[in-house]
């Protein structure tokens, strides 16, 4: 029995190597990225599990989409595009968001989550603007506590 279940897991990680583990090649027209750390704290804490997305402000010039997730330490290390390690240097609309483990009521029906941190942090409310540049490789932000 036991070597029937190593025999398993051994082909799914296989298969799973073999098909779906490679990074896709980089698409054509993609610009440079520059390397971007963002790190947040959070009523200065450092807060792990944050969503971060950078929405370009010019798309005409810039049309990537850019984010990552904070690790333990509050510092999340942006993508382009999913996959690739960098931002395009430019001028951003930040956003943020965080919210709790979803529960599920008496009747076993999945609850909406709810935020962790303040709804104006959130993409469709946010204020917050970042430029990234390829002389600055790691910003900061403070987020202020839910009221």
């Amino acid at each position: 029995m036991r070597i029937f279940r190593f025999a398993i897991v051994f082909a799914t990680v296989l298969t799973l190597f073999i098909c779906g583990c490679r990074k896709p090649e980089r698409p054509e027209g993609m610009p440079d990225l520059t390397p971007c750390v963002v790190s947040v704290t959070f009523g200065g804490e450092k807060i792990e599990g944050v969503g971060i997305q950078l929405h370009s402000q010019d798309t005409a010039t810039n049309e990537w989409v850019s984010g990552g997730r904070t690790d333990i330490n509050g510092k999340a290390i942006l993508k382009t595009g999913v996959y690739f390690d960098g931002v395009v240097p430019g001028n951003y609309i930040i956003s943020f968001q965080k919210f709790a483990e979803p529960e599920l009521s008496p009747d076993g029906m999945l609850l909406q989550s709810k935020p962790l941190i303040p709804k104006k942090y959130l993409p469709d409310q946010s204020k917050e603007t970042i430029t990234v540049t390829k002389e600055q490789k790691e910003y900061v932000f403070e987020l202020e506590r839910l009221k």
